[in-house]
Protein backbone atom coordinates (compact mmCIF):
# COMPACT_ATOMS: atom_id res chain seq x y z
CA UNK A 1 0.00 0.00 0.00
CA UNK A 2 1.36 3.26 -1.05
CA UNK A 3 0.60 6.58 1.17
CA UNK A 4 0.67 9.95 -0.09
CA UNK A 5 3.13 12.52 1.42
CA UNK A 6 -0.20 13.84 3.47
CA UNK A 7 -0.52 10.93 4.71
CA UNK A 8 2.42 10.15 6.24
CA UNK A 9 2.38 13.28 7.67
CA UNK A 10 -0.48 12.63 9.47
CA UNK A 11 0.58 9.46 10.27
CA UNK A 12 3.77 11.12 11.80
CA UNK A 13 1.47 13.74 14.02
CA UNK A 14 -0.43 10.81 15.48
CA UNK A 15 2.65 8.89 16.45
CA UNK A 16 4.13 11.91 17.98
CA UNK A 17 1.24 12.69 19.55
CA UNK A 18 0.90 9.13 20.87
CA UNK A 19 3.94 9.09 21.93
CA UNK A 20 3.71 12.06 23.61
CA UNK A 21 1.13 11.46 25.77
CA UNK A 22 2.57 7.83 26.31
CA UNK A 23 5.89 10.23 27.90
CA UNK A 24 3.33 12.31 29.98
CA UNK A 25 1.28 9.66 31.32
CA UNK A 26 5.02 7.18 32.13
CA UNK A 27 7.42 10.34 33.43
CA UNK A 28 5.78 13.99 33.66
CA UNK A 29 2.51 12.86 34.99
CA UNK A 30 4.17 10.81 38.55
CA UNK A 31 7.04 13.23 38.24
CA UNK A 32 4.40 15.80 39.41
CA UNK A 33 2.61 13.28 41.51
CA UNK A 34 5.68 13.34 43.30
CA UNK A 35 6.31 16.78 43.25
CA UNK A 36 3.24 17.66 44.36
CA UNK A 37 3.66 15.15 47.39
CA UNK A 38 7.15 16.17 48.35
CA UNK A 39 5.93 20.06 48.46
CA UNK A 40 3.54 19.33 51.20
CA UNK A 41 6.03 17.62 52.59
CA UNK A 42 8.29 20.46 52.33
CA UNK A 43 5.68 22.77 53.63
CA UNK A 44 5.29 20.56 57.00
CA UNK A 45 8.70 20.13 57.55
CA UNK A 46 8.97 24.18 56.79
CA UNK A 47 5.90 24.36 59.86
CA UNK A 48 7.68 22.49 62.14
CA UNK A 49 10.81 24.14 61.90
CA UNK A 50 9.30 27.35 62.03
CA UNK A 51 7.46 26.16 65.39
CA UNK A 52 10.72 25.51 66.69
CA UNK A 53 12.56 28.45 66.37
CA UNK A 54 9.86 29.87 67.87
CA UNK A 55 10.04 27.84 71.19
CA UNK A 56 13.75 28.10 70.64
CA UNK A 57 13.28 31.94 70.81
CA UNK A 58 11.40 31.66 73.98
CA UNK A 59 13.52 29.53 75.39
CA UNK A 60 16.44 32.17 74.76
CA UNK A 61 14.67 34.73 75.98
CA UNK A 62 13.77 32.69 79.08
CA UNK A 63 17.71 31.84 79.78
CA UNK A 64 18.50 35.89 78.80
CA UNK A 65 15.54 37.12 81.35
CA UNK A 66 16.86 34.32 84.18
CA UNK A 67 19.35 36.44 85.66
CA UNK A 68 17.12 39.65 86.07
CA UNK A 69 14.73 37.53 87.27
CA UNK A 70 17.31 35.57 90.00
CA UNK A 71 18.39 38.83 91.30
CA UNK A 72 14.93 40.33 91.34
CA UNK A 73 13.90 37.06 93.25
CA UNK A 74 16.66 37.63 95.65
CA UNK A 75 16.38 41.33 95.94
CA UNK A 76 12.39 40.35 97.16
CA UNK A 77 13.91 38.21 99.61
CA UNK A 78 15.92 40.50 101.35
CA UNK A 79 14.02 43.53 101.70
CA UNK A 80 11.12 40.97 102.95
CA UNK A 81 12.75 37.60 104.28
CA UNK A 82 10.95 34.82 105.34
CA UNK A 83 10.65 35.60 109.09
CA UNK A 84 10.79 38.79 111.51
CA UNK A 85 15.12 38.12 111.67
CA UNK A 86 15.55 40.76 114.35
CA UNK A 87 18.98 40.30 114.78
CA UNK A 88 19.27 41.44 111.03
CA UNK A 89 17.60 44.06 111.38
CA UNK A 90 19.80 45.38 114.52
CA UNK A 91 22.45 44.88 112.30
CA UNK A 92 21.17 46.60 108.80
CA UNK A 93 20.53 49.55 111.35
CA UNK A 94 23.34 49.74 113.36
CA UNK A 95 25.41 49.67 109.94
CA UNK A 96 22.84 52.83 108.25
CA UNK A 97 23.48 54.41 111.91
CA UNK A 98 27.57 53.92 111.61
CA UNK A 99 27.16 55.80 108.24
CA UNK A 100 25.20 58.61 109.39
CA UNK A 101 27.18 59.23 112.33
CA UNK A 102 24.24 58.59 114.87
CA UNK A 103 23.98 56.41 117.97
CA UNK A 104 21.42 53.73 118.35
CA UNK A 105 20.19 54.21 122.24
CA UNK A 106 18.01 51.31 122.37
CA UNK A 107 15.55 49.30 120.23
CA UNK A 108 12.83 47.51 121.22
CA UNK A 109 10.41 45.26 119.43
CA UNK A 110 7.24 46.32 119.93
CA UNK A 111 4.45 44.14 118.47
CA UNK A 112 3.59 42.07 115.26
CA UNK A 113 0.28 41.93 113.22
CA UNK A 114 -0.41 40.63 110.33
CA UNK A 115 -0.92 42.90 106.97
CA UNK A 116 -2.59 41.21 103.96
CA UNK A 117 -0.30 38.08 103.31
CA UNK A 118 2.67 39.71 105.33
CA UNK A 119 3.67 40.13 109.13
CA UNK A 120 4.38 43.45 109.88
CA UNK A 121 6.68 43.82 113.51
CA UNK A 122 6.54 47.62 115.04
CA UNK A 123 9.80 48.64 116.47
CA UNK A 124 10.86 51.45 118.72
CA UNK A 125 14.31 52.99 118.03
CA UNK A 126 16.09 55.55 119.84
CA UNK A 127 18.56 57.65 117.76
CA UNK A 128 21.13 60.22 119.28
CA UNK A 129 22.70 62.57 117.33
CA UNK A 130 22.82 65.95 115.55
CA UNK A 131 19.96 67.02 113.67
CA UNK A 132 20.98 66.73 110.41
CA UNK A 133 22.85 63.26 110.74
CA UNK A 134 19.77 62.04 112.47
CA UNK A 135 17.81 63.08 109.13
CA UNK A 136 20.22 61.14 107.11
CA UNK A 137 19.55 58.18 109.33
CA UNK A 138 15.98 58.15 108.71
CA UNK A 139 16.28 59.23 104.16
CA UNK A 140 19.05 55.93 104.62
CA UNK A 141 16.01 53.83 106.11
CA UNK A 142 13.37 55.58 104.39
CA UNK A 143 15.55 54.62 101.00
CA UNK A 144 15.87 50.98 101.83
CA UNK A 145 13.88 49.91 98.91
CA UNK A 146 12.86 52.75 96.29
CA UNK A 147 10.85 52.40 93.42
CA UNK A 148 11.34 54.21 90.47
CA UNK A 149 8.39 56.33 88.26
CA UNK A 150 9.32 53.82 85.70
CA UNK A 151 7.67 51.31 88.64
CA UNK A 152 11.79 49.61 88.80
CA UNK A 153 12.59 48.20 92.22
CA UNK A 154 16.50 49.26 93.74
CA UNK A 155 16.54 47.04 97.04
CA UNK A 156 19.36 47.88 99.31
CA UNK A 157 18.09 46.14 102.55
CA UNK A 158 15.07 45.06 104.52
CA UNK A 159 11.66 46.88 103.77
CA UNK A 160 11.20 49.35 106.66
CA UNK A 161 7.83 52.19 106.72
CA UNK A 162 8.61 54.93 109.45
CA UNK A 163 5.32 55.31 110.98
CA UNK A 164 6.07 57.39 113.88
CA UNK A 165 8.57 60.07 114.87
CA UNK A 166 9.33 61.89 118.27
CA UNK A 167 12.01 64.29 118.68
CA UNK A 168 13.84 66.13 121.43
CA UNK A 169 17.20 67.89 122.40
CA UNK A 170 19.59 65.42 123.65
CA UNK A 171 20.65 64.84 127.16
CA UNK A 172 22.01 61.76 129.56
CA UNK A 173 18.48 61.93 131.54
CA UNK A 174 16.37 61.89 128.38
CA UNK A 175 18.10 60.15 125.41
CA UNK A 176 19.41 56.94 127.09
CA UNK A 177 22.97 57.65 125.70
CA UNK A 178 24.81 60.68 127.57
CA UNK A 179 26.13 62.71 125.24
CA UNK A 180 27.82 66.47 126.11
CA UNK A 181 26.70 67.88 122.53
CA UNK A 182 24.27 71.03 122.78
CA UNK A 183 23.70 70.29 119.22
CA UNK A 184 22.08 66.86 119.55
CA UNK A 185 18.57 65.42 119.48
CA UNK A 186 17.05 62.35 120.69
CA UNK A 187 14.34 60.84 118.77
CA UNK A 188 12.45 57.76 119.02
CA UNK A 189 11.18 56.52 115.49
CA UNK A 190 8.68 54.16 115.17
CA UNK A 191 9.76 51.33 112.14
CA UNK A 192 7.32 48.87 110.70
CA UNK A 193 9.59 46.01 109.55
CA UNK A 194 7.78 43.19 107.08
CA UNK A 195 8.70 39.48 106.24
CA UNK A 196 6.82 36.38 105.16
CA UNK A 197 6.37 35.00 109.05
CA UNK A 198 3.65 33.92 110.53
CA UNK A 199 1.88 36.41 113.62
CA UNK A 200 3.86 36.24 116.82
CA UNK A 201 3.86 38.17 119.68
CA UNK A 202 7.56 39.95 120.71
CA UNK A 203 8.96 41.11 124.31
CA UNK A 204 10.32 44.26 124.46
CA UNK A 205 13.81 44.79 125.66
CA UNK A 206 16.42 47.62 125.70
CA UNK A 207 20.21 47.93 126.46
CA UNK A 208 21.32 51.03 129.05
CA UNK A 209 24.62 50.96 127.25
CA UNK A 210 24.45 52.41 123.96
CA UNK A 211 24.39 48.82 123.08
CA UNK A 212 21.16 47.90 120.68
CA UNK A 213 19.20 44.48 121.66
CA UNK A 214 15.97 42.84 121.31
CA UNK A 215 14.20 39.37 123.45
CA UNK A 216 11.39 37.89 122.02
CA UNK A 217 8.43 35.91 123.29
CA UNK A 218 6.14 37.89 125.61
CA UNK A 219 3.36 40.23 125.62
CA UNK A 220 3.88 43.83 123.70
CA UNK A 221 5.65 46.55 125.56
CA UNK A 222 4.07 49.94 126.16
CA UNK A 223 6.83 52.49 126.43
CA UNK A 224 6.37 56.37 127.62
CA UNK A 225 7.44 58.80 125.52
CA UNK A 226 9.21 62.09 125.54
CA UNK A 227 6.92 65.47 124.54
CA UNK A 228 7.66 65.82 120.55
CA UNK A 229 9.37 68.83 119.59
CA UNK A 230 9.09 69.66 115.61
CA UNK A 231 11.28 67.29 113.50
CA UNK A 232 10.96 65.75 110.33
CA UNK A 233 11.79 63.34 107.54
CA UNK A 234 14.37 63.20 105.12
Amino acid sequence: MNFSARQWMMIGAVAIVGLMLILYAAVIAPARSRETALGGQLQGVQTVIGADRSQLAQLEALVAGQPAQLRKAFGLAKAVPVGTQTPGIILELQKLATASNVALSQFRTVSTTPVNNLTATDYEVNVVGRFFNVDDFMYRVHRQVVVSTRGDLTINGRLFAETSVQMTLASGSNSGSPTTDPNSVAVTLQLLAFSNAPTTTAASSSSPSGAPSTTGSAAPSSTTKTPASAGGLG
